[in-house]
């Protein structure tokens, strides 16, 4: 069996996309030959947090784990927070515009290239290295956010020149959080000097979507998609059980980009329009939701049939996707928004649950939305058509008072393991070369 280093800051207790994604891969790698080792950082900074996930480890997976020198306890003491827990998106603060607050975001923006975790870099050679000639490792992949991890993964190539993967799962140079910092001219340079230097010495590119595909396509030696996915293990079955209330869901983070008035507005309007409307509809919002958000849908006159929750463990939240009457998907207004692909996304298509879904009606999300038969995804201003989904099934459960479930026959590329087998197909003709 070949041995495959992965080389990633998020790992459990952390909780994103980017977790779950070489969790999954960790545990089907050794289907297809590849035995995995894990290098990571040891108490890093993360938005998010989900203990549960440590149990999910494979077992016998090695795990190493190196300290590192970050900024954001720092930031967080001069700023007044406790801790250093870093927000979602870091980005300065609409709110805090004092002299201060400018100053640290100035420098997190100059001083920190790419990111604000380069300061990994230099203990994570070291141990890979170590690693490398131990483990008698075959090849190496990094993946990023943060982007600084694929720093790592080029000065092994330069040492060694053992093959490397770098994987993309957002954005580089152009990922939306980068025009809100205060970037001189000379630090977009050398950034995207280091992105380009990355895409074109790696032995392979891999990438989530189709966009980002693009996007990489002219710079890199080899490039492949295998996008997130649902490990249909951990799907619930959903059936035609009978609901007291209809409930549509968000399950995720929500920041300011992701607050989208038309959305309360329209909800407001069903309220004023359908009869007991506010007796039998529920919208319920899971996770870290913006003071923005919550001042939008109070004034639009909803807050009565809004349920607030704070962040869940992954187990949990996929089980409230299967019994959930609807789920809401949408996708951040930002610039390049068109690819983005949420790492939800896939096992709320996998949940078989209807979505009303709002963003880009051309992006990746949505292909992918209506390539599974779901409902075609809605832009930001279309008010009518949000509503006539949304009411569409919400009269289908006046009539049934049921769960609706939609067919998920079209999905099986998406499964952890057959993305697993893909990537494990690309490292064998690495290696073999």
């Amino acid at each position: 069996m070949k041995s495959l280093l992965i080389i990633t800051y998020y790992w459990p207790p952390a909780s994103s996309p980017g977790v779950y994604r070489f969790l999954k891969f960790c545990k089907y790698l050794p289907d297809f030959g590849w035995r995995p080792v894990v290098l990571t950082v040891r108490n890093g900074s993360y938005p998010a947090y989900d203990p549960s996930l440590l149990k999910e480890i494979p077992e016998g997976l090695k795990v190493y784990k190196t300290p590192t020198i970050e900024p954001f306890a720092l930031f967080n003491r001069l700023s007044g927070k406790k801790g250093k827990s870093v927000p979602v998106e870091i980005t300065p603060s609409k709110t805090n515009t004092s002299l201060l607050n400018r100053l640290m975001f100035w420098i997190r923006a100059n001083w920190f290239i790419p990111d604000a975790r380069i300061g990994w870099k230099w203990f994570a050679v070291n141990a890979a290295i170590k690693i490398i000639q131990s483990e008698k490792i075959d090849a190496v992949i990094s993946t990023g956010p943060p982007h600084s991890t694929h720093l790592t993964g080029l000065a092994l190539k330069k040492k060694t020149g053992i093959p490397w993967i770098a994987d993309f799962r957002d954005p580089w140079t152009n990922i939306f959080y980068n025009e809100h910092f205060p970037r001189t001219p000379r630090t977009i340079e050398k950034d995207k000097k280091l992105e380009d230097t990355v895409a074109a010495t790696a032995d392979a590119v891999v990438v989530i979507s189709n966009g980002l595909n693009k996007e990489f396509r002219e710079r890199a030696r080899r490039i492949e998609t295998i996008h997130n996915g649902f490990d249909t293990i951990d799907m619930p079955c959903r059936t035609n059980e009978k609901t007291p209330r209809f409930v549509m869901t968000y399950i995720g983070n929500m920041p300011a980009n992701r607050n989208i008035p038309m959305v309360w507005q329209a909800l407001a309007e069903l309220k004023n329009e359908l009869k007991n409307f506010s007796k039998n509809f529920t919208l319920m919002l899971i996770g870290s939701i913006d003071q923005t958000a919550i001042d939008d849908l109070q004034a639009a006159g909803i807050g009565d049939i809004i349920n607030i929750r704070s962040y869940i463990p992954h187990d949990e939240a996929v089980r409230i996707m299967s019994n959930t009457n609807m789920l809401y998907f949408m996708i951040n207004q930002a610039k390049n928004n068109s690819l983005i692909i949420t790492g939800k996304l896939f096992e709320y298509l996998a949940s078989c649950a209807p979505m009303v879904s709002v963003g880009p009606a051309d992006g990746d999300a949505a292909k992918l939305i209506e390539e599974a038969g779901r409902e075609k995804m809605i832009e930001y201003s279309n008010k009518d058509g949000f509503k006539s989904v949304v009411s569409r099934y919400y009269n289908q459960w006046m009539q049934t008072r049921q769960l609706e479930v939609l067919p998920c026959t079209r999905l099986e590329q998406f499964s952890r393991k057959e993305l697993t087998k893909k990537l494990a197909t690309l490292l064998d003709s690495l290696v073999s070369k």
